[in-house]
């Protein structure tokens, strides 16, 4: 799986929300694979947040290829006390589990951590239910879980790609804070929702974008057409005051899909009591 741009930049606004010294469980075997642009940004921030800039600059020193199984350590930079990922496979030192299964019951696995992550890995996995069911009791009450999976583009790249609405609705059904809700290109462009009625606040983490109303990324979008000159016009109505949320939705995907580039949404949810795991109905039809 890969520990892309955009997941690199919301780990750094997350993981000082979780507590000194957290535990981190990542679903999926991470390939490190943040360029150093992106990494520039980080150390950027780095400095102002007491994290460990020498550590992250020394990941920025190798070539893409030898900073490949460098997520434990960008963890630990940002500073994380633990880090554990489970996978199909052990590569990187991960633990081999079959994320289809109940964890606790086929593997005994029952830790709880302070941030678990599902990026890029759960569409992968045939058993939904078995992700969420996993990823919620391996969650500290009071922890954090974040998602950055598939949305645009990603043809036959696993076997699910995701909405916004699914995290929403996840969070409605169990009780979670909805900390952060979005969607984004790979290397951090998009929109974001974030929730600031909590005492956390996620800073906005995309290197390029906006904060938008929840109800924006919670609307079905009308994205723009491409033929002339009705393309013209429709993005001129996109951009009126009066803009329905459909129409501003539209617009924002549009400008990331313009030039061919993949969106992924992305989630951050807080989890807030013991309480089993709720499967979600999607709200719309309630």
């Amino acid at each position: 799986m890969s520990f892309n741009p955009l997941m690199s930049l919301i780990t750094q606004a997350v993981l000082p929300l979780c507590g000194p010294r957290p535990a981190v469980l990542e679903f999926g075997n991470q390939t490190f694979t943040v360029d150093s642009a992106t990494l520039g940004r980080v150390i950027e921030r780095a400095r102002t947040a007491g994290q460990d800039v020498a550590g992250l600059e020394a990941i920025d020193a190798l070539d893409m290829h030898a900073r490949r199984d460098r997520a434990r350590e960008y963890y630990r930079c940002l500073g994380a006390a633990s880090y554990t990922a489970i996978d199909i496979n052990d590569t990187y030192g991960s633990l081999v589990m079959d994320l289809n299964q109940d964890l606790a019951r086929a593997y005994q696995f029952t830790s709880q951590f302070e941030l678990v992550t599902n990026s890029g890995t759960g569409e992968h996995v045939f058993d939904q239910g078995a992700i969420f069911r996993n990823m919620h009791a391996l969650t500290r009450p009071g922890a954090l879980m974040v998602h950055v999976m598939p949305f645009v583009y990603y043809v036959n790249h696993g076997f699910y790609s995701y909405h916004p609405n699914l995290y929403h609705a996840l969070a409605v059904a169990n009780g979670y804070r909805l900390m952060g809700l979005g969607i984004a290109t790979r290397s951090g462009d998009g929109i974001i929702a974030v929730d600031r009625a909590g005492p956390a606040v996620l800073a906005n983490p995309l290197l390029r974008g906006r904060e938008v109303p929840l109800d924006t990324l919670l609307s079905e979008p009308k994205i723009p057409r491409r033929n002339w000159p009705r393309r013209w016009l429709e993005l001129i109505l996109h951009r009126l005051p009066g803009a329905s949320a459909q129409q501003v939705f539209g617009l924002d995907i549009h400008r990331l899909l313009v030039s061919g580039r993949k969106i992924l949404v992305f989630a951050v949810l807080q989890k807030a009591t013991a309480a089993d795991f709720v499967v979600p109905t999607q709200i719309r039809y309630t």
